[in-house]
């Protein structure tokens, strides 16, 4: 009996550990992607120095052209699907994880609400740390500017004081909001979710000016 618990008890450990890091590629006639999903604190952590408070998956993409035109790229053109609930979310600035301002959403019922649906709570970024979900039901979160007249937006100012290191940081690692012209581009995407989903559950969505690209992630190997 001690053995069966002591079996179950190491079991659940490996269960509640963070999933690792897990790569995969997509690609199109204009672009190709090379991504790597961080879904967990630990891995955060290790990833920037700080675990975001555990509300934060990180996403290291490389985009690499395969055509001649200039494409324009955005944080915005980016979404992470969490296929085992539903949920799906944008990432966010440095400035909304780490900042004194922070933008209040508050969900309205429907289909249509693109920055949260179906009666979620709202979402909170910024002051002094990343957004924090409050209790709802169903998700879509993370960027702000899809479909803003579904939601009520309220911007609230914090304590003013000094900038926070972090942001720095987020900030020189983040995706460049540039051009993909002739030379690879590389960086990371800060993509708040709730709750805890392994790689296998998780896609990255790419809807640009460089068409559409579904990136699947499976764990890597040992």
């Amino acid at each position: 009996m001690k053995m069966y618990l002591l079996v179950l008890l190491a079991a659940t450990a490996v269960w509640a550990a963070d999933p690792k890091p897990a790569s995969a590629r997509g690609a199109n006639d204009k672009m190709e992607i090379l991504a790597t999903v961080y879904p967990g604190k630990e891995l955060v952590k290790q990833l920037l120095g700080d675990d975001l408070q555990g509300f934060i998956y990180v996403v290291e993409v490389t985009l690499k052209p395969r055509g001649t035109e200039p494409i324009g790229l955005d944080r915005d053109h980016f979404e992470l699907l969490m296929t085992d609930d539903g949920q799906k979310t944008r990432p966010f600035a440095p400035a909304q994880l780490t900042g004194n301002t922070a933008l209040v959403i508050k969900s309205v019922p429907g289909p249509t609400s693109g920055i949260m649906g179906q009666n979620n709570g709202p979402a909170w970024g910024g002051i002094g740390g990343p957004p924090v979900m409050l209790p709802g039901q169903g998700a879509q979160i993370g960027s702000t500017t899809a479909n803003v007249d579904a939601a009520s937006a309220e911007v609230k100012e914090g304590s003013p004081g000094k900038e926070n290191p972090l942001q720095k940081v987020l900030e020189a690692k983040e995706l460049p909001q540039t051009k993909l012209e002739t030379e690879p581009v590389k960086g990371l995407l800060y993509f708040p979710v709730d709750g805890k989903h392994k790689p296998k559950n998780i896609m990255l969505l790419y809807r640009g000016l460089g068409g559409r690209i579904d990136i699947e992630f499976r764990e890597k190997k040992k």
